[in-house]
């Protein structure tokens, strides 16, 4: 029991030393703080007397600042006012009514351009004698004349000696053209009065005295009265040259230069005190107008003890309740810091709220990914990819993939370098649970770039139709650009379509020629006829160019396609290897059509041609048939766009490598092809399919790979009461007739040959290669001729302008224009120009022979 008491008073000895030692540690550390407050208080309460003084300082230059705005406002509406600047004394009356509210303005005058003063306002006592007085060599009055801006003066004293300051302002004249200066308008105040008034009004006796230096340093105002006027510098020197100034004088630099703040400074005065009095003064700038004047406030320092002696009793109550704060300020501590804790768990579990609504609210699919596993997934993702919750977590985004390389790039662009805090993004092709394939985009973000096991923050979104529709802007811009292209060979086509035409019609006109002395049995015959059909075939070319690249209408005529399948199987023959057969199975008793003979031609060429192209590496047959067939409304599919009757029926099959269904149902699309770079452009099939539709038909493909292909061609048949006497028949009668032709083309050969196949029919010519050379003919005897045959397109004199040169000789002398342009001609243009006929190059001689005569009988 003694060792357990002595253990107690032990241990209670020890708990009061405790209590001791913390009550001493409390008391040396109250003691401390309010020391050391203390000197926080003194240091506080000087800082704080420096800013309120300096927030004084700049009060009263504000105030002084304000004064001078609202007198210069004034000035410049009297300035305005020329009609009052009079030296009339009837007008003092009015002058008073107007600006009584000026505030201790001494005087207002005018002084002209010249220096006089015209005007004075108060005008009684001894100013009335000023009017007329020289102010000219005043500097204020000076400044202003020279640069018609406002001027303050320095310091001056008036006529009684009594101290001023004058403002300057340039009054002009009313030309806004050219304003000039007709004179300066002086106001003048007294500065000790104005500025005293200005400064008693803001700071007492108990704060300090003000005083105020102009721009060179002179005291404007000042307690002490026999300083105002003079120079700062050295003033108080003169005064009490016992005491330093060099501190004030260095504060005093620093007002003239505008700078402003507050500083210390020791002087020999403080009104009643005297002897050496440590003071306190805050400056800062005044300005006005083109002068900077500067104000400071003046304080001694004993001034603070009195706040600080105030402040200082409380001290005394802070050490004996410093315990009482240091418990209650725990308190208050913990319960902060509790309250806080609540507060910030509260704010994390709304903001992992707002996170899981809008992460669930998103568009696009987010999850975390970890080692490639996904550890957790908004709904959208499971949507997106079509798997359940249970589905996805915890598993390999590798069944994202259709492929290991493909999950292995993917991988390395989203998770490998992250040295900087930036997400990566990508676009990839993904796949659902039920293997549909689509295009996402891809951003992987970590979440802490310094430690990637943390996790990354993996966005998908599904950009399929934004895929879609960029390939399809693509298509159309490559669309574009092709159509541009065929634009520009349609230019080019019909640039060179008139010198092409003009190298033709000689060759078949010469051709016709020979054919007129040829026995139709001879082989010459059958080898001058082969030259007109390749050159028929020329011109028939370049008007399919045309014909295409303006997508102009093509006359129709009926049409017989059997001859036209054999002219171009035998062609074909000649060209396609010897590997590939060619079957035809023709009918020969098929009703006509209703189309273009050319164009048919080229449906039958592009479609051959395709086949054997399908063939030529391993051979095959190329079959042609041709039959008429009945469409009932049951035959009719929707591979088919065509009404009930009776057609046409053209099918072209081959046996070579076939297409997908996918392929067949796009070779029709303009610019299309599967072939290599160089061995098509995509146009043959579109154009053999507009060719057909516009002929009123139809075209179905069947084809399977390897197995072939087979185009089915259906255009319907002319009624079996249509005329056919309009079918081509090959004859080489000409028409002969007499008269006399006038002959012109710029085009030598063609003149000749013209000439010689005239001649060959009986009629006289006289031939020109120059527009200009026949109408001179023309003139000396304008009804010598019986026909005027000329070209359009001629240097020097086109056809047109000739005609109308030929019509104002003789107006009913007959004219056929003979061109190699093609183009609509309408018979408005005709008629313009008084022209008869219209031939295009190169011409058949029939169709010449027949023109020439219906012209000329038709015109007798």
């Amino acid at each position: 029991m003694k060792i357990r008491k002595t253990k107690m008073k032990l241990s209670s000895k020890l708990f009061l030393l405790f209590i001791t030692l913390t009550i001493i540690s409390v008391i040396i550390i109250a003691v401390y703080i309010n020391l050391n407050s203390r000197r926080k208080l003194r240091s506080m309460a000087a800082g704080q007397f420096g800013i309120q003084q300096l927030m004084q300082t700049r009060l009263v230059a504000s105030a002084i600042e304000n004064y001078f705005d609202h007198f210069i406002s004034n000035l410049y509406f009297m300035a305005n006012a020329n009609q009052i600047l009079s030296s009339r004394s009837s007008q003092d009356a009015l002058f008073y009514k107007l600006y009584d509210k000026l505030q201790n303005v001494t005087s207002i005058r005018f002084v002209s351009i010249n220096g006089i003063l015209t005007f004075i306002y108060p005008s009684e006592g001894f100013r009335r004698e000023l009017i007329g007085k020289n102010y000219g060599t005043e500097k204020f009055y000076k400044k202003t004349i020279a640069t018609g801006k406002i001027s303050i003066s320095s310091l001056l004293y008036n006529e009684e000696n009594k101290p001023r300051i004058r403002i300057a302002i340039p009054v002009f004249d009313n030309d806004q053209a050219t304003p000039h200066i007709k004179g300066v308008l002086v106001g003048s105040f007294d500065p000790m009065n104005v500025l005293n008034s200005i400064i008693n009004s803001i700071i007492s006796d108990k704060t300090g005295y003000a005083w105020i230096l102009d721009s060179k340093g002179n005291f404007l105002t000042h307690p002490v009265k026999e300083f105002e006027g003079k120079s700062s510098f050295g003033a108080r020197e003169k005064k009490n040259p016992a005491f330093s100034y060099k501190k004030i004088e260095i504060i005093q630099q620093k007002m003239i230069q505008g700078h402003e703040g507050t500083d210390t400074y020791t002087s020999g005065w403080h009104r009643e005190q005297k002897g050496y009095i440590e003071k306190f003064v805050a400056y800062a700038p005044v300005k006005t107008a083109d002068s900077n004047w500067s104000i400071a406030i003046c304080s001694p320092m004993n001034a603070l003890d009195e706040i600080i002696e105030e402040t200082e009793r409380y001290e005394h109550y802070t050490l004996f309740f410093i315990v009482f704060i240091f418990l209650t300020g725990g308190i208050l501590l913990f319960k902060n810091s509790y309250q806080r804790y609540c507060s910030f768990e509260q704010s994390l579990k709304l903001n992992e709220q707002k996170l899981s609504a809008i992460t669930q609210a998103s568009p696009i699919g987010i999850c975390l990914v970890k080692q490639r596993k996904i550890y957790w997934a908004n709904e959208t993702l499971h949507t997106m990819f079509g798997y359940d919750y249970d589905d996805l977590i915890g598993k390999n985004v590798r069944m994202f993939y259709q492929n290991d390389s493909s999950y292995l790039r993917i991988g390395k662009a989203l998770y490998s370098d992250f040295s900087e805090l930036k997400p990566s993004q990508l676009t990839s092709q993904c796949i659902k649970k039920d293997g549909t394939i689509f295009h996402c985009s891809l951003r992987s973000c970590p979440l802490n770039s310094s430690d990637l096991s943390e996790g990354f923050i993996v966005v998908v979104g599904d950009i399929t139709e934004r895929v879609a529709v960029e390939q399809e802007n693509n298509r159309l811009k490559d669309h574009i650009i092709r159509t541009q292209r065929m634009e520009a060979i349609g230019i080019l086509a019909s640039g060179i379509a008139h010198d092409f035409n003009n190298i033709l019609f000689p060759i078949t006109g010469y051709v016709e020629i020979l054919l007129l002395d040829t026995a139709e049995n001879s082989d010459t015959h059958e080898y001058l006829m082969n030259i007109l059909k390749a050159s028929n075939r020329a011109k028939e070319l370049i008007n399919q160019i045309l014909s295409f690249s303006r997508k102009a209408e093509k006359e129709t005529n009926p049409v017989l396609v059997q001859p036209i399948i054999k002219e171009t199987l035998k062609f074909l023959k000649k060209t396609i290897p010897t590997t590939i057969n060619i079957v035809q199975q023709i009918d020969m008793n098929c009703r006509p059509i209703m189309a273009d003979s050319t164009q048919i031609h080229q449906v039958i060429m592009n479609l051959c041609t395709n086949a054997y192209q399908a063939m030529e590496d391993r051979g095959g047959t190329l079959t042609v048939k041709l039959f008429e067939s009945e469409i009932k409304e049951d035959d009719l599919n929707n591979l088919l766009d065509l009404k009930p009757g009776r057609y046409l029926e053209l099918l072209i099959s081959d046996t070579g490598i076939g297409m997908k269904k996918n392929i067949a149902l796009k070779i029709f699309e303009p610019y299309f092809t599967t072939k290599k770079s160089g061995k098509g452009t995509g146009l043959g099939l579109a154009v053999a399919h507009g060719i057909v539709k516009k002929a009123g038909g139809d075209i179905k493909v069947i084809s399977k790979p390897y197995k072939g292909t087979c185009f089915h061609i259906y255009l319907p048949l002319i009624d079996s009461n249509t005329d056919n006497s309009s079918l081509p028949v090959i004859k080489n009668n000409c028409i002969k007739g007499t008269g006399h032709i006038l002959l012109v083309d710029d085009e030598e050969q063609i003149v000749a040959m013209e000439q010689k196949f005239l001649k060959r029919l009986g009629y006289d010519t006289t031939a020109c290669t120059s527009s200009i050379k026949a109408l001179e003919i023309f003139k000396t005897n304008p009804n010598k001729f019986d026909l005027v045959i000329t070209d359009l397109t001629m240097p020097e004199i086109t056809g047109d302008k000739l005609v109308e040169e030929i019509k104002k000789r003789n107006p009913d002398v007959p004219v056929i224009i003979c061109t190699g342009f093609k183009r609509t001609y309408t018979k408005e243009w005709m008629d313009s120009i008084n022209a008869q006929e219209l031939l295009i190059k190169p011409v058949k001689m029939k169709d010449l022979s027949t023109l020439i005569s219906k012209t000329i009988n038709g015109n007798r």
